[in-house]
């Protein structure tokens, strides 16, 4: 299934949001906000998947 350009821009934002130094707030983040806010990330990233009707990986949506 082809996604629109809206979709894989969602999905570029959460994987920006899923980096290790926007997770961690380049350090200002405590050990359980980062892992809250990478939780939530994950969520909205199943939800994504199932709009587009696959699977979708990290790597993946840099090269969309």
């Amino acid at each position: 299934m082809l996604m629109n350009k809206a979709l894989k821009e969602a999905f570029r934002r959460l994987a920006d949001r899923l980096s290790p130094e926007n997770l961690h707030r380049d350090g200002e983040a405590t050990a359980s906000e980062a892992l809250r806010d990478e939780r939530q990330c994950r969520k909205e990233w199943k939800a994504l998947e199932l709009l587009a009707g696959r699977k979708v990986s990290e790597e993946e949506a840099w090269k969309l």
